[in-house]
């Protein structure tokens, strides 16, 4: 009984010299990885804004006149020009009138990739200008699109 107690206690000493680490502040690469056993992987990966870069062909649409109740779709198309593959995680558009469609599947560096937007003017007479918010590992953008509803 007396050997399992001292066990114990020994243990549990061992722990706490053990278990005590000097606080000591990250480096910004490694903010993310902390903890991670293989220190040459964690200063290799950088932040996540320099994984990839989102550039579209456009950022802007117009539409144009259309009647009210049509409901029209434009393709704003997209380039990986970062070093990484970029993935989208969120597409959200200001309101419930569009309908977003988005490249699922990594988009590797140098390729292509889209986000469909769908608008339905049945709500709306006269100018709508509306936004689209495009998340992902990479810093967020704004395409936006603007209507003449008749």
């Amino acid at each position: 009984m007396k050997k399992s107690v001292i066990l114990f206690i020994m243990v549990g000493l061992l722990c706490v010299i053990g278990c005590k680490k000097e606080d000591k502040p990250l480096r910004q690469e490694e903010n993310h990885i902390q903890d991670h056993p293989d220190k040459k992987v964690a200063q290799s990966i950088p932040k996540i804004t320099e994984e990839s870069v989102i550039q579209f062909t456009e950022d802007y649409y117009d539409f144009k006149e259309i009647k009210k109740g049509e409901v029209v779709t434009h393709v704003f198309k997209f380039t990986n020009i970062g070093k990484r593959p970029l993935l989208i995680s969120e597409v959200r558009p200001s309101c419930g009138c569009t309908t977003p469609k988005y490249t699922t599947e990594p988009v590797y560096p140098g390729k292509k990739g889209e986000v469909t937007v769908t608008f339905d003017s049945s709500n709306f007479k006269d100018e709508v200008f509306k936004t689209v918010a495009v998340s992902g590992n990479f810093e967020t953008k704004i395409i936006k699109f603007k209507a003449k509803v008749n």
